[in-house]
């Protein structure tokens, strides 16, 4: 097919239709939870493609299916943000598995990532809701120099915002994060990104991301996050990063304030878009053998993008 150039007179090729799914992640209701564009069959886009239909898209992130490198996997996910290429993330991999498993009838799959083989399980309720669950590789933590007083200003809050019991550390299970954790859900409600305080802590940082968290519990959830980041200099907040709640899951039974098992955790209520994570730790504080992170899955558009 071609299509008309009106600069220059002339017609020239244009790239086939590809066809996409919008779902909403960590979630059980339409319009909440994290935005997701799925491309089941993105045979025949380059990177440089997929990087601008990601920012045409304008979610957290888009991901684009490809037939696995090796037949023992069922496909090669490829993760793109509005700025950048990740090699792997939650609410993608999360919603993904649901388009997948949905349309190929399959309740468990194995995605290759960047970080390499990842496991998933599917439950579909229905053509159009359900929920998955992925295997996350174990987190790892390195202790920082950042002080209360610099992780409180990249939040915009005073410094004795932050938990005085708890460490700030980075860590991650593929992409880093710095985890800053406050005293109560009040002042987390309260937190701002500070855009000049994150580009001179970041500066070229791959990952520019800050997870500021509560620990202080409710009925429906025992911690609450924030996600907030850096794209092309602007900051933005995250509705649901299960990327980071997995090493979250971690952090907390590393620390002692949860024990293995189940851990509920909440992201996005604060803006909007309440996400409810499920996180699951196998093994013991210091020894963690296995994290899985899922949620609540819901169809909400197709469509055909062309270009």
């Amino acid at each position: 097919m071609a299509r008309f150039s009106a600069g220059s007179g002339s017609y020239t090729p244009r790239m086939p239709d590809y066809r996409f799914v919008q779902v909403d992640v960590f979630t059980n209701s339409p319009f909440g939870g994290n935005q997701l564009a799925v491309f089941s069959d993105a045979r025949g886009l380059e990177a440089a493609q997929m990087q601008a239909i990601a920012r045409e898209m304008n979610f957290s992130e888009s991901t684009f299916v490809f037939p696995p490198d090796d037949p023992a996997n069922d496909a090669r996910v490829r993760i793109f943000t509005p700025g950048q290429e990740l090699p792997m993330a939650g609410h993608p991999t999360v919603g993904t598995a649901w388009v997948l498993g949905t349309e190929r009838n399959r309740d468990r799959l194995t995605f290759e990532l960047g970080v390499g083989p990842t496991p998933v399980t599917v439950r579909r309720e229905s053509a159009f809701r359900g929920a998955a669950t992925m295997r996350q590789q174990p987190p790892t933590f390195r202790e920082t120099r950042v002080s209360n007083e610099l992780a409180a200003a990249l939040l915009s809050l005073e410094t004795e915002a932050v938990h005085p019991g708890l460490p700030i550390l980075h860590g991650g299970a593929g992409v880093d994060y710095l985890y800053v954790p406050l005293r109560s859900r009040e002042l987390l409600a309260a937190a701002r990104p500070n855009t000049t305080a994150m580009e001179a802590f970041f500066g070229d940082s791959f990952h520019r991301a800050v997870y500021a968290f509560s620990t202080e519990p409710d009925a429906a959830s025992d911690v609450r996050g924030r996600m907030f980041f850096l794209v092309n200099g602007a900051p933005l907040e995250d509705p649901a990063t299960g990327s980071a709640a997995g090493p979250l899951g971690g952090y907390l039974v590393n620390q002692g304030v949860c024990a293995p098992g189940l851990i509920r955790l909440q992201q996005g209520y604060e803006m909007g878009r309440p996400s409810d994570m499920d996180v699951t730790v196998e093994g013991a504080a210091n020894a963690v053998e296995a994290v899985y992170v899922g949620g609540g899955v819901v169809k909400v558009a197709e469509g055909v993008l062309w270009a």
